[in-house]
């Protein structure tokens, strides 16, 4: 009886899972490879957000280096176009200058030059009055960039022999500079018909002298009535 009561008792055994490590166990030796995998993410992580930023600054270094070119570019195509500017006009805009258009006005030439021709084509008399410059109002718009057109009336009376005196005094008047004739009378006077070294006409003439000036100036005074 006492052996068959001790035999269950030695069938008796310990739990399968006594000497099995737990979950426990487990994570703690899972613990180390999980930091190193979490220590490369994060190592990852760093190197794609700084090969990121680098690769933005290197966008907007090129960016940047790409609108200095072509700001460059364009400076040299503007410098360019500038060149073939000035080697087209240079020569036309010289000989403006030299003509009297452009610059300053020449009172002093105009009337040099109406005493010259006075002599030359032997007119009986010659007097002038020039009133004092004035910004020219065009009737239609004209692209003059910086330049300001103006003008310088004149009133010219002649006395003259011939009709041809006066066609004559205009054309060699246009030595001085550049103007246009605003009005013009011509008409007989009471002189004979055979008398010599008396006017037989006398021509009244209004001109305008123009010139191109850079910056407004202001109005020059009037020069008074003389006669060379």
């Amino acid at each position: 009886m006492e052996t068959m009561m001790a035999k269950p008792n030695a069938l008796r055994a310990k739990p399968a899972d006594a000497n099995l490590p737990t979950w426990r166990d487990e994570l703690g030796m899972i613990a180390a490879p999980a930091r190193l995998c979490a220590g490369v993410l994060g190592a990852a992580v760093l190197l794609v957000g700084a090969a990121t930023w680098y690769g933005a600054q290197k966008a907007a270094a090129l960016a940047q280096a790409a609108q200095v070119r072509g700001a460059a570019a364009s400076r040299f195509q503007n410098v360019e176009s500038e060149k073939q500017d000035i080697a087209i006009y240079q020569p036309r805009f010289m000989e403006l200058q030299a003509g009297g258009l452009i610059g300053d006005e020449n009172r002093l030439a105009w009337i040099e030059t109406i005493k010259s021709i006075q002599g030359t084509r032997k007119l009986v008399s010659a007097s002038y009055d020039i009133e004092p410059q004035q910004a020219l109002v065009l009737g239609a718009p004209m692209a003059l960039g910086d330049y300001q057109l103006r003008g310088s009336r004149m009133r010219v009376e002649l006395g003259l022999v011939h009709e041809l005196d006066l066609f004559h005094f205009i054309d060699d008047l246009r030595g001085a500079g550049r103007f246009t004739v605003q009005d013009c009378k011509l008409k007989r006077t009471d002189a004979p018909a055979e008398s010599i070294g008396v006017a037989r006409l006398a021509a009244d003439c209004t001109l305008i002298w123009l010139t191109l000036g850079a910056t407004p100036q202001p109005d020059a005074p009037a020069l008074a009535k003389g006669s060379p």
